[in-house]
């Protein structure tokens, strides 16, 4: 039966990193796909790309953080991390369906702490969950900061050849995004295996987590791209700029903490920095509302339907 919940587990984290790959497409390729500069097939193709390098070679410290940073290592049973998985998975790909951008991050530490709460296990509050609290609410605010600080820095150069070099420098800065994203959040999918001992190498772990988050990139990435893209911002090329390398670099920083941030708080918050360093409006305000109420109550849904899954899943099959 061990063997049974060791594979459940496995496929409900391979599932949590396709959903992570389908649901943040709009957050890394959004500003050039509605900048006109590629289409669809050539965003998620590049994502996919970024996102398996990222995944591979930088999501160790969020690995280990989320794996093994909020629960101690006993209490992580492969049921319970089958339980972990499959809620995240579940409520980021209902935010999919219905287009409504979340942080796959809270909603990954988040059914950790609800399953741990079902099972009476002692959770690091101070020295893991704090730190990633603070994270969370400083990201919009730092990716203010820097989009205000890189929107500013690309219009500030006005020759004629770099106005030549823009659409590529705004690639450049969706693949430091899509980059960014593999090594901030593919980690997600893949701690519990990490945390369990399922996978003991963080190379394969992380690789594993980026395969699975380029193929969700593929297959399901059209919508929220498309959200993102067309429905939430309208940048013109300094401001696009500057806010995807703004909301590159906060995710990165906090992916090199260890700490999993939004990727959608973090380009919110950057592009409201390049509004400001171009003087315009770029975000509309009723949408942003929607995604800011969203984001908060799926932080309790899911701690709340982690729990419960366990404790009706533990009823059922007789297991802890």
């Amino acid at each position: 039966m061990e063997t049974f919940y060791v594979v459940g587990m496995i496929i409900a984290g391979l599932f949590f990193g396709w959903t992570i790959g389908s649901h943040y497409t709009g957050a890394v390729m959004g500003t050039a796909y509605g900048a006109k500069i590629f289409d669809i097939k050539k965003a998620t193709i590049l994502m996919a790309v970024f996102a398996l390098l990222g995944a591979t070679f930088q999501s160790h410290e969020v690995i280990k953080t989320v794996g093994v940073g909020i629960l101690p290592i006993e209490y992580l049973t492969p049921f319970r991390a089958m339980i972990m998985m499959l809620n995240a998975a579940l409520v980021t790909a209902v935010n999919t369906w219905l287009k409504l951008p979340i942080s796959t991050a809270q909603l990954a530490c988040f059914s950790i702490v609800g399953v741990g709460l079902a099972v009476d296990a002692p959770i690091s509050w101070e020295k893991t969950m704090l730190p990633l609290v603070i994270t969370w609410v400083g990201t919009p605010i730092v990716g203010c900061i820097f989009g205000f600080v890189f929107t500013k820095g690309v219009g500030a150069v006005k020759s004629e050849k770099i106005e030549k070099l823009k659409k590529s420098m705004l690639i450049i800065a969706c693949c430091y995004a899509s980059f960014t994203l593999g090594a901030n959040n593919s980690g997600l999918a893949v701690s519990v295996l990490y945390g369990s001992g399922t996978v003991q190498s963080l190379l394969l772990a992380g690789f594993i987590g980026g395969v699975v988050v380029a193929i969700g990139a593929l297959t399901w990435g059209r919508p929220l791209l498309e959200k993102v893209g067309l429905h939430i911002v309208q940048l013109e090329i300094n401001s696009a700029i500057g806010a995807q390398f703004g909301q590159a670099t906060t995710a990165y920083i906090a992916a090199l903490l260890g700490y999993p941030t939004s990727m959608n708080q973090a380009i919110v918050g950057a592009i409201g920095g390049a509004g400001l360093a171009r003087g315009v409006q770029y975000i509309q305000i009723k949408v942003v509302k929607e995604i800011v109420i969203n984001w908060a109550v799926s932080l309790i849904v899911s701690g709340f339907t982690a729990y419960i899954l366990y404790k009706v899943f533990s009823m059922l099959l007789g297991v802890k």
